[in-house]
């Protein structure tokens, strides 16, 4: 489809909001006209969106257009040093993908990256941030260096080179406000002495509650939040130590989850440099299966596998989805698998089978199903990407890596499989063996759930200021087994960058989605067609998606 129609002079008004707020993003999925622009968040700017945003919420129609507004607008609102770094550092990675190197725009993304830089530094400057903060800022800022030295050796245009190198030293000068000493990015080990030795505070104790709400559309408290991720962690908790006790036994290690992970990759990991070869092979089937048991796949689905990218892998230790030209009429989804061996990659059979349903089956037909508005008719604001969109899609691939266990379950038996099943079971057994690899699979799928389980204690502990990032690294380490690296690889650089609650989305909304599910099912609803609808109805806020999926359930 085309970029949707506003329903109404309001939806009209709000469209042309976001792309104010975010003219990178609006070129990215396909709106030419903002080519080379990035938000420069002045106060003057600021200020201007702030009553904009005040204008349209007295003028709006409904509730999905308010949560649109205030989520947009408490994003702007929570003003952390990291989020100026990672918005000129997704504008270049997103043209970068979406165009390669075309030397005109760049030059432009520069002169606003130079000046968006120069306005926080600004902002910035005398005040005392919270070790935390400073951490995720450092990142980001080491993240765009990264892709600046990247794209310099890429072009020949001396003024872009000379414009990069403006960017690089305003990036140098915003990172020395954030100066942590002993970080230097070379990952877990490093980072763990500093925030034993400073801790890792992000001082959101007295925003934290308001920020759940208006950035997720959580009706949950803190308290409530934490309730339900233990409740989680305690159901399935009993189930994962007896995958891992007897996988232990197999592989005569101890029954530790790390120790059993080691001795399945040393046994059967797919070669660093052969990952994309391998995910490239194994997406062309899975997608058939996907398609017949899952999630039907629109007929125009095209997305794209690569290595993520190095200027990425402290933000996406295992991997991760991008969308773009999303309002155009040929969007693309592209899946990035992290290889790097300082962060947390994925290289066993079976993990990787896990990261390629939850990124693909999950984001990327999420997306591309939306676009092609294939099993439900999204509207303009419903299309619109805020906090509110990463929340729903976090749910959906979450649910999606359980889904695919029931359809490994009926593998295993070999009986009425389909010529795809066929295929998919087939390419296993030269592959380690299928009996293996569903092993594996259901033992990584049950270990990314403990993950996101402990993301939802974690995020409700540390933002609410209840218990630091170290202790929390300890206790979870000691009550899952899962190492302190993992549990901080998993809940901190990228999840807290995304915002307070973001790391909750995956684990809490795909619990809601499975329970509705679960209804309609019961209600003589059919799977495919359920989580076809889920999978197109866009990116609403959370309440609203949960409202349409129930009267789905129920009508």
């Amino acid at each position: 489809m085309a970029v949707p129609k506003p329903a109404s002079a309001v939806e009209s008004e709000i469209f042309e909001l976001f792309k104010e707020a975010d003219p990178s993003g609006a070129y990215i999925n396909g709106l030419k006209e903002y080519a080379g622009k990035i938000f420069i968040p002045s106060r003057k700017n600021l200020d201007r969106l702030s009553r904009r945003v005040e204008e349209l919420r007295l003028k709006a129609e409904n509730k999905s257009q308010l949560k649109v507004l205030d989520s947009g607008s408490a994003w702007v609102a929570l003003n952390e040093p990291h989020q100026v770094a990672e918005s000129v550092l997704n504008a270049f990675f997103g043209y970068m993908i979406k165009e390669g190197i075309i030397d005109s725009h760049m030059k432009s993304l520069t002169r606003n990256g130079i000046k968006a830089i120069e306005v926080a530094t600004a902002d910035a400057a005398g005040k005392d941030w919270p070790t935390g903060l400073r951490l995720l800022a450092l990142i980001r800022c080491d993240g765009l260096q990264e892709i600046i030295r990247t794209i310099k050796k890429e072009t020949q245009d001396k003024q872009l080179k000379e414009g990069l190198d403006d960017l690089s030293q305003v990036t140098r000068k915003y990172a020395s406000i954030f100066r942590v000493k002993g970080f230097k990015n070379q990952g877990f080990d490093e980072v763990y002495r500093i925030i034993k030795r400073e801790g890792a505070d992000l001082g959101r104790k007295e925003i934290y509650a308001q920020a759940l709400q208006r950035l997720w559309d959580y009706p949950e408290t803190p308290g409530e939040l934490e309730e339900k991720g233990l409740k989680y962690l305690d159901r399935e908790l009993p189930k994962f130590q007896r995958m891992t006790a007897r996988l232990a036994k197999k592989y005569g290690v101890s029954a530790n989850a790390e120790k059993v992970s080691q001795a399945i990759k040393a046994k059967r990991a797919v070669k660093v440099n052969e990952v994309i070869q391998y995910l490239t092979q194994l997406r062309k089937i899975v997608v058939k299966v996907a398609n017949r048991s899952i999630v039907k796949v629109n007929p125009h689905y095209d997305a794209k596998v690569i290595e993520t990218p190095s200027y990425l892998t402290a933000i996406f230790p295992s991997g991760g989805a991008f969308f773009y030209d999303t309002l155009t009429n040929k969007p693309q989804q592209l899946f990035i698998c992290t290889t790097d061996p300082r962060r947390d990659p994925s290289t066993a059979p079976g993990e990787l089978l896990n990261l390629l349903v939850h990124e693909e089956y999950g984001h990327c037909v999420h997306a591309s199903n939306s676009s092609f508005a294939y099993g439900a008719k999204p509207s303009l604001v419903d299309m619109l990407w805020s906090p509110l969109g990463g929340a729903i899609s976090e749910g959906i691939s979450f649910q999606r890596e359980i889904e695919f266990q029931d359809v490994m379950e009926k593998m295993k038996t070999r009986k009425g499989l389909s010529s795809d099943e066929k295929a998919f079971v087939n390419f296993y057994e030269k592959h380690g063996g299928f009996d293996a690899i569903a092993e594996e699979y259901e033992f990584y799928t049950w270990m990314w759930r403990i993950v996101r389980f402990l993301r939802v204690i974690g995020d409700a502990r540390i933002n609410s200021g209840k218990q630091g990032l170290v202790d929390f690294i300890s206790w979870a380490s000691k009550k899952t087994g899962l190492s302190k690296s993992m549990v901080y690889h998993q809940l901190f650089p990228a999840h807290q960058g995304n915002g307070p609650g973001y790391a909750s989305t995956y684990a809490i909304v795909g619990e809601s989605i499975r329970e509705i599910q679960n209804r309609a099912v019961r209600n003589g609803k059919k799977l495919l067609d359920f989580n076809t609808y889920a999978s197109s109805m866009g990116f609403p806020a959370r309440t609203i998606f949960e409202d349409r999926l129930r009267a789905f359930a129920s009508n």
